[in-house]
């Protein structure tokens, strides 16, 4: 379990909404590792050379005999390329499916929430940069892990979902994918939370067994994403485009951080983008930043600039606009679209009543979207 001091001080970090959610269960503990990763044959490449080109993500890199890719999970080898995240977890937790995040999927439901080391992103802001800045191969991971002994762990405890979130699962879809196959099997609703810098054709592949995606949108321009995540904006306004042809539930996130992207332009921009091409009715969680990795000289997000980020996404038409990491707070709630009454109560990422009838206002009657049973 989660030690008392830890758990003050994420309390501390994260304020109210941390001190109210459920607690964090450490399922799996096992022994630092950093050597016994092992390598798997990796998907999505063709030789070139003595190398093999990287067909996973925008970068398209040219991998070398043991040559690591920028998102420290994929290794070069002679012709070849091989994954350092399958079957390495680093984390292994349940958590409410609210902390995805994810509003309209079952709402206060617990799920199992899986994580492997790595993401092709270097954002200078990055929440999770003790695992996501790392290599499966550097990581604590856990110890004896299988598939089915993750889920045998968590048997008990009633799960409904599953979620690929913390680092960067599309970093690793022979892993994510086979897991999220497996777990379908068992019953459980498959998750998937995505930066979206991800190939159109391995993307579509992925998202076969899953049935809801959040996707972090970091920022409005081309030039925010080359500064301060080291990638470009298109590709993902791309896989959000195909998460919606696909016809999966899709929610996007924003994490809004004081003089990157919390200006008035910037928020419009991102906000009409969303109504404009994902629907009035897709989600938009916005989520408060606190000073983390390179960019602890800056202060966490004044309340009032997530008050101003909601009401610009509302102006922009967005029925859901969410204010996700703080609580208590009206952001939290979801509202009726057609008669504007809560009808989802939450306290940060705990909820506290839901009076939805499958999905129904028991109101006015309107059905709102999501996925409810």
């Amino acid at each position: 379990m989660i030690t008392r001091r830890a758990l003050l001080s994420e309390m501390t970090r994260l304020g109210a909404a941390a001190a109210l959610a459920p607690l964090v269960l450490r399922l799996m503990e096992g022994p630092a590792r950093a050597a016994a990763a092992e390598p798997h044959p990796a998907k999505y490449w063709h030789a070139s050379g003595q190398g093999a080109e990287c067909e996973l993500c925008p970068r398209r890199e040219l991998l070398g005999p043991d040559q690591w890719g920028f998102c420290h999970v994929r290794r070069g080898r002679t012709g070849s390329i091989v994954t350092y995240g399958y079957n390495q977890p680093c984390i292994l937790n349940v958590d409410p499916i609210e902390k995805n995040p994810a509003a309209h999927v079952l709402p206060g439901s617990e799920g199992l929430s899986v994580a492997h080391a790595g993401c092709n992103l270097r954002c200078l802001y990055c929440q999770n940069w003790e695992f996501s800045q790392r290599s499966p191969a550097e990581t604590r991971n856990l110890s004896d892990f299988t598939q089915d002994s993750a889920f045998t762990t968590v048997k008990p405890r009633n799960l409904r979902t599953i979620a690929f979130t913390y680092t960067e699962p599309t970093s690793c879809p022979e892993f994510v994918g086979e897991m999220a196959v497996l777990a379908k099997a068992k019953g459980l609703v498959p998750t998937l939370c995505t930066c979206g810098f991800v190939q159109p054709k391995p993307m579509r592949e992925i998202l076969v067994p899953f049935a809801a995606v959040t996707i972090t949108l970091k920022g409005p321009t081309e030039a925010f994403y080359q500064k301060v995540c080291q990638a470009e904006l298109k590709p993902v306004l791309d896989t959000m485009l195909l998460v919606k042809a696909e016809q999966k539930w899709l929610e996007v996130a924003t994490l809004v951080v004081p003089t990157m992207n919390d200006d008035t332009a910037s928020l419009t921009t991102m906000a009409s983008w969303i109504a404009r091409n994902l629907g009035t009715e897709t989600p938009w969680h916005l989520e408060r930043f606190m000073p983390q990795y390179m960019l602890k000289d800056l202060p966490e997000t004044p309340q009032a600039t997530l008050e101003k980020a909601r009401k610009i996404g509302l102006d922009a038409g967005l029925k859901f606009v969410y204010i996700s990491n703080l609580a208590p707070h009206e952001g939290n709630h979801t509202y009726c679209p057609g008669c504007g009454k809560a009808v989802i109560r939450r306290l940060g990422f705990r909820v506290l009543s839901n009076d939805l009838k499958a999905g129904r206002c028991p109101h006015c009657k309107r059905q709102l979207p999501g996925l409810w049973v």
